[in-house]
C-alpha cells in the first residue's frame, strides 16, 4: 500500500499529456481560414458599398449644385436695378462674346438667349467658345443681368451699370465721374452702380485640359476626361475686358432647356419651344425648363447603364456605349424668369 509521499511522486501517463491531434489541428486551421475569408469578404463588400455610396453622394450633390447655379442665374436674368422700362429688343441676336460697351447696352432687353444643341459652335459665339470645349448636341445658355450694388471703388476693365427706372448707363470702371450722371428720384442722390454680368453656360468634354484652356481628348483630366458644366464670364484681364472660361461642376454630361414664351403679354408662358425663332420671340421668354444629366466622376466596375433619360422637348438621352460604366441621374426644374415676367404683368 502506497503512502502519501509515494502518491505525490506519481506522474501522469504520457497519453494524458498529449495536445491536439493532427486531424484536430487541421480542422481548427480550416475553420479559422473560413472565418478569416468570411470576414475579409464582409470588409471588402462594406468597403465597395461605401465607395459606391460616396460616388452617388458626390453625383447627387453635383447635380443639385449645377441646377442651383442655373436656376439662380435664370431667376435674376434681366435684373438691372431700377431700370424697368427697357428699350425694344434688337432686330438681330446680340453677339454673346462682345465686350464692346455699346453692344452690351444694346443687348440688355434680351435677358437670355440660347443655342439649341449645336453640333458645332455657331458664329459669333465661336469667337469665345471653341468646338473643342463644347460637347456636341448640348444646349448653350446666355444670361444677362446686373449684380448687387458696388460698395467700393470701381475696377478698371470691369463693366458696370448705373440705372434709374427709364434708362441705364453702361461703362468701364475706368470711366470718369462724368459718365455716372444718373440720379435717384430725389434728383440729387447718385443712382446705384452695379457690376454688369454676362454668363454663357455650356457643357465641356473635360474639367482640366492637358494644356492651355482647350480640351484635347483622352489625355485630359489625367486620362479620364470628365464632362463639366462651365461658363464664360465677362470680366477683366488687367485693364482690358475679356470673356474667361470658369469650370463650375464636374460630371454634368448633358444640358437641354425648353423656353416658355408669352406671346400675349400676361407674364406667364403659353407655349414651350426648344429655341425661339427670332429676337422678338426671345424677348417673350418668361420661363425656362432646365433638364440636365449628372454622372459619377468615377466608373463602377461591372455596371452597364442602358437607361434612357427624359430631356424634355429634346427627347431621350442614351449614354454612348463607351461611357455606360458610369452611374447617372437626371434632374429637371421649371424656373420663372422673375424680371421679364414681372415687367409683363403690369
Amino acid at each position: 500500500m502506497m503512502n502519501r509521499d509515494q502518491a505525490n511522486t506519481l506522474t501522469l501517463p504520457k497519453s494524458a499529456e498529449a495536445g491536439f491531434s493532427l486531424v484536430e489541428l487541421m480542422i481548427s486551421i480550416t475553420i479559422g481560414m473560413l472565418l478569416i475569408a468570411g470576414m475579409a469578404t464582409l470588409v471588402s463588400n462594406n468597403s465597395a458599398h461605401r465607395v459606391e455610396l460616396e460616388k452617388s453622394s458626390r453625383q447627387i450633390e453635383n447635380g443639385r449644385y449645377a441646377m442651383q447655379l442655373l436656376s439662380d442665374d435664370l431667376r435674376h436674368a434681366g435684373y438691372y436695378g431700377e431700370y424697368y422700362e427697357l428699350a425694344a429688343v434688337p432686330t438681330v441676336l446680340p453677339n454673346p462674346c462682345t465686350t464692346v460697351l455699346a453692344d452690351l447696352n444694346a443687348a440688355t432687353p434680351l435677358a437670355i438667349q440660347g443655342y439649341d444643341a449645336p453640333s458645332t459652335v455657331p458664329s459669333p459665339l465661336s469667337n469665345c467658345l471653341s468646338d473643342a470645349n463644347h460637347v456636341s448636341g448640348t444646349d448653350i445658355l446666355v444670361v444677362r443681368r446686373a449684380a448687387t450694388v458696388v460698395s467700393g471703388s470701381l475696377v478698371a476693365g470691369r463693366v458696370y451699370l448705373q440705372s434709374r427706372s427709364d434708362t441705364a448707363v453702361i461703362a468701364d470702371g475706368s470711366a470718369s465721374s462724368a459718365s455716372w450722371t444718373l440720379k435717384k428720384k430725389d434728383t440729387t442722390t447718385p443712382a446705384d452702380i452695379r457690376q454688369f454680368v454676362t454668363h454663357i453656360y455650356f457643357i465641356s468634354p473635360c474639367s482640366v485640359p492637358t494644356t492651355g484652356t482647350s480640351c484635347t481628348g483622352a489625355n485630359d483630366d489625367g486620362g479620364n476626361p470628365i464632362p463639366t458644366l462651365k461658363r464664360l464670364e465677362l470680366t477683366n484681364s488687367g485693364t482690358s475686358r475679356s470673356m474667361v472660361i470658369v469650370p463650375l461642376v464636374e460630371g454634368i454630361e448633358n444640358l437641354q432647356i425648353d423656353y416658355g414664351t408669352d406671346s400675349i403679354g400676361t407674364g406667364t408662358p403659353n407655349n414651350y419651344v426648344m429655341s425661339p425663332t427670332d429676337t422678338t420671340a426671345w424677348g417673350n421668354v418668361v420661363s425656362a425648363r432646365v433638364q440636365l444629366v449628372a454622372r459619377n466622376v468615377e466608373a463602377t466596375t461591372g455596371y452597364v447603364d442602358t437607361k434612357t433619360y427624359k430631356m424634355g422637348l429634346a427627347g431621350d438621352f442614351t449614354p454612348a456605349t463607351a461611357v455606360q460604366k458610369y452611374k447617372r441621374h437626371a434632374y429637371t426644374e421649371l424656373v420663372r424668369l422673375e424680371n421679364p415676367s414681372a415687367r409683363r404683368e403690369q
